[in-house]
């Protein structure tokens, strides 16, 4: 009798057993279910930011080139107005406005683990003076003083990201600026470890305004600092620390606050950077004056952007073209040779990408350079199946513009 009870009892057990089993596999497979439909949610929401993001960059780019494009042909075109006092502010604006715009792409680069460091040959002395030469407003308008040293035995081409570079340095100083008040500022650029192949060089800021105070120096690198402090500032809010902080450890760095025995703060970070080949060989400009003019095709859309991008390659002897639209673009190479293609990606009716796509049907010789004010990582899959040979992000730097040309061109040579 007992051995029957114990049976039954151990069947009830054993059906309770696979009831609740059931149940939580059940509960199981629901919960996986919402949790792949908010992870859906989650990744059509990030693309969705993406995407606004990238045209948020594009809106904001396209004007901002236009304007420091001419800046700087006014500037060139007229050196006597180098030291005009609007042009300095207005030129401030421009470098400042295109930092905070490349501020909102590495938030998105870093959220997403996208952060690529490029590797391009720059002069640093020339990119670190000009970013100290865009704050000579600033400083007027804040009482301060901005001292700059440089160690003159560093190698005159570097290879690096100057972009990274400069977004990190240019928020250094603004940030020792804004607090700052009646102060110095020094901004020091050493030699650490120099070798055949890479020199590893030391930037510093110290500044010792007289309104820093020990909450304001621990609030600069904070995640976020005081709205009501920030509103006294002419520079701005800046970037929070996450940001500046993945900024260098993208250049394999890390920022250091130096241990002081002045009154104020300073800040350092090291960057070992390879050293650039010297190319002893001629410029684009000095290659032309005793040859035939180089023929260039410029697309873009908008107006400015192709006066700015004519002025450029006038004034280095090239025969330039400019037309506003894929289609005309496409009849002109089919009936022409050019001996390089400037290629705006962000176009009505047909795009760059397209306009390429059409052209490489029947010109797959042509160098072709997109110029795109668009987030590149998004582009870069299309860019290569386009059959596009490189790619400028708007606004860019005229060296840096016609050192890709020349490249593209030699290579088409060789």
């Amino acid at each position: 009798m007992t051995y029957p009870i114990i049976c039954g009892a151990l069947l009830i057990i054993l059906a309770l057993v696979l009831f609740y089993t059931g149940k939580i596999i059940l509960d199981l497979r629901r919960k996986n279910k919402e949790l792949k439909i908010s992870q859906q949610r989650a990744e059509q929401q990030a693309k969705l930011k993406q995407e606004f993001i990238s045209t948020l960059s594009h809106e904001l780019r396209t004007p901002l080139y236009g304007m420091m494009g001419l800046t700087r042909l006014i500037v060139e075109e007229h050196p006597e107005l180098k030291s005009n006092r609007n042009l300095r502010s207005l030129k401030f604006s421009g470098d400042y406005l295109l930092s905070l715009i490349n501020n909102i792409l590495q938030v998105n680069y870093i959220n997403y683990e996208e952060l690529i460091l490029a590797k391009t040959s720059f002069n640093l002395k020339d990119t670190v003076s000009n970013l100290v030469n865009s704050f000579s407003y600033a400083t007027e308008n804040s009482d301060n003083t901005l001292d700059f040293k440089f160690d003159e035995s560093i190698p005159e081409q570097l290879e690096s990201d100057p972009a990274i570079l400069t977004q990190i340095l240019m928020n250094l100083i603004s940030n020792a600026l804004r607090f700052s008040k009646n102060g110095i500022v020094l901004f020091t650029v050493d030699t650490i470890k120099d070798d055949a192949t890479s020199c590893t060089i030391s930037f510093n800021i110290r500044f010792d305004g007289s309104e820093v105070s020990k909450e304001d120096e621990d609030s600069i690198y904070e995640e976020f600092t005081n709205i009501e402090t920030e509103k006294r500032s002419y520079l701005g809010t800046g970037l929070n620390s996450t940001i500046v902080k993945s900024l260098a450890t993208a250049l394999d760095s890390e920022i250091i606050k130096q241990d002081s025995s002045f009154s104020g703060s300073e800040y350092a970070f090291a960057v070992t950077f390879k050293k650039a080949s010297q190319h002893t060989e001629q410029s684009i400009a000095e290659k032309t004056v005793t040859s035939n003019k180089l023929r260039a095709l410029v697309v873009d859309d908008n107006k400015l952007n192709l006066l700015v991008a004519d002025k450029i390659l006038s004034s280095e002897n090239f025969d330039c073209t400019t037309i506003d639209n894929g289609y005309d673009a496409i009849d002109l190479v089919r009936e022409n040779s050019y001996d390089i293609i400037l290629m705006d990606i962000n176009m009505p009716k047909l795009n760059g990408i397209g306009t390429t796509k059409r052209i490489r049907e029947f010109d797959q010789a042509t160098p072709i350079i997109a110029l795109t004010a668009v987030d590149v990582t998004q582009l870069n899959r299309q860019i290569i199946q386009a059959g596009l040979n490189d790619y400028i992000l708007k606004p860019y730097d005229k060296n840096h513009l016609l050192e890709l040309i020349n490249k593209n061109i030699e290579n088409t040579k060789s």
